[in-house]
């Protein structure tokens, strides 16, 4: 049998590739559309569609070891891929992968917010901005900076709600103010993905805008941090008239012997935490209402396509995987704690940021929330495998406990666990009270130390700790590697009065 090549062998028939093109994507369509699938599963119906298209394309089989091993390496796209390198003529190589193209854009349409990426695909011709980034990573920070402004117009809304209050009532302004509980600062759970896509879910993927999203929020501004009030009064010395001229004793020193007692009335206001579902109430979504694109929720479709961008940004979408505790469950914790009002300071600030503050190499924060968190950013100190990578903003382990202390009593832990070490004394395990310190390990024991609060016992007599751990961020745990414990120097922690805050440098990396 001669194994001279004839003409026409093996000629690839472009009408029939274009055609399997098509079919491609019409299957990917209908799995997308019936089985509910977004962002990764509607990827995955895709690829797996188009590489059965290919496949079938390949002229006697020659490219199954090249499809094999693309799939070995990246799934079935990489069997898309490697399948359509094989087949043996140019045209069809560009058919499949303009086909390819068009299935990633649909991918983008359906499982991204329009909001971010609607410039860049132009998928919505209509709403596109001329003067909008058209790079993904400047998109984000562009609409990134929209949400976070609006936030910030709904927590001006609650500081001037006080202040009108206090005006409304003839209230003493510094004696209220000094009695302001602002869970606002350190409770803050507003999450810039979720509002993007719930606002793109809303408007069906169609017509969003910067304008609108704009509007809509801070439509809803006032609503964002609920203020809530309560009448006290107390008891201040004032100086009688007749007395303002009799002050000072013979030495000229003053005296308050003239001084008389007067009732005054303050009001203790407290600015609670953000209220998630404001941001449903902006957009009049129904998360329980089908949504038009799946068979799915409006929830589910929103959660899906906050994921999606999440995954596309951070790489990750597990800074969400922590749930936050709430208010109610904080001040229940904080209860039935057994120590002094600064240990229960610290634990307050410390619980606050669980669930909310992801874990970044190198991350350091003044006291207070810092609007960043959970903001892309380049990771820049050195000796982390995320170091050049982009990462949702936080904090590292000894950054978070550096934080607490600091916001909670203003005094500082200094930076780095190797300067905690030193700034600390070491106790034994049956001393330990909330606030206290553990290190995983002495340090220059190990490549990457690890520093913890101590937060008390469960139920069951575990030793729960608060911490920044890496890969989840803060987070409330019993972890089994805490080796070291340890006490800040110099400080009483066993007194009720808390210190003013103050600022702390920048900070180099740890774990």
């Amino acid at each position: 049998m001669s194994d001279e090549q004839r003409f026409g062998e093996g000629q690839d028939n472009y009408l029939q590739g274009m055609r399997q093109a098509a079919e491609a994507a019409r299957q990917f369509g209908s799995a997308a559309g019936t089985a509910g699938a977004t962002g990764a599963a509607a990827g995955e119906a895709a690829a797996n569609a188009a590489a059965a298209t290919v496949q079938a394309g390949v002229e006697g089989g020659k490219a199954v070891a090249g499809i094999a091993a693309g799939t070995a390496a990246g799934g079935p796209w990489g069997a898309v891929l490697s399948a359509a390198w094989s087949l043996r003529h140019t045209l069809f190589k560009i058919l499949i992968f303009l086909c390819l193209f068009l299935l990633f854009i649909i991918i983008a349409v359906v499982s991204l917010p329009s909001i971010v990426f609607n410039n860049i695909f132009r998928t919505d011709p209509s709403t596109v901005d001329p003067n909008a980034p058209t790079e993904v990573t400047a998109s984000f920070d562009d609409m990134s900076a929209v949400v976070s402004d609006c936030i910030q117009a709904g927590y001006d809304a609650a500081l001037a709600e006080v202040d009108q209050i206090i005006a409304d009532g003839g209230y003493d302004y510094d004696l209220s103010m000094q009695a302001l509980v602002n869970n606002a600062l350190i409770s803050t759970e507003y999450d810039t993905c979720y509002v993007l896509a719930a606002y793109s879910a809303s408007m069906g993927q169609r017509g969003t805008t910067k304008a609108d999203l704009q509007s809509k929020l801070n439509a809803v501004a006032d609503q964002m941090y609920a203020v809530t009030y309560e009448v006290e009064q107390t008891q201040v010395p004032v100086e009688s008239d007749d007395s303002a001229d009799s002050s000072q004793d013979d030495s000229g020193t003053d005296t308050d012997d003239e001084l008389e007692m007067q009732t005054v009335e303050y009001v203790a206001c407290t600015i609670h935490p953000f209220d998630q579902s404001v941001i449903l109430t902006a957009f009049g979504v129904d998360t329980n209402a089908q949504y038009d694109q799946f068979n799915v929720t409006y929830g589910e479709a929103i959660l899906n396509m906050s994921n999606s961008l999440k995954m596309t940004m951070y790489g990750t979408a597990a800074d969400g995987s922590v749930p936050p505790i709430s208010d109610a469950e904080l001040n229940l914790f904080l209860a039935n704690l057994d120590c002094s009002g600064k240990r229960k300071e610290l634990m307050r600030c410390a619980l606050s940021l669980v669930g909310r503050v992801p874990y970044f190499w190198g991350g350091k924060s003044a006291p207070g929330w810092n609007s960043e968190w959970n903001t892309p950013k380049l990771v820049t100190a050195a000796g982390s495998s995320s170091t050049g990578t982009i990462r949702p903003y936080g904090l590292d382990c000894s950054g978070f406990t550096e934080w607490v202390y600091q916001t909670a009593l203003g005094v500082t832990l200094y930076d780095g666990t190797w300067n905690q070490w030193d700034a600390t004394h070491a106790i034994a395990k049956e001393e330990l009270l909330p606030g206290d310190l553990g290190f995983m390990a002495v340090p220059g024991t190990v490549p990457v130390n690890h520093v913890l609060l101590y937060a008390g016992e469960d139920a069951d007599g575990n030793m729960l700790w608060v911490h920044c751990a890496s890969g989840t961020g803060v987070v409330l745990n019993s972890p089994d590697y805490v080796t070291q414990y340890r006490r800040r120097n110099d400080i009483d922690l066993e007194g009720d009065l808390t210190p003013a805050v103050s600022t702390t440098e920048e900070a180099g990396a740890d774990g």
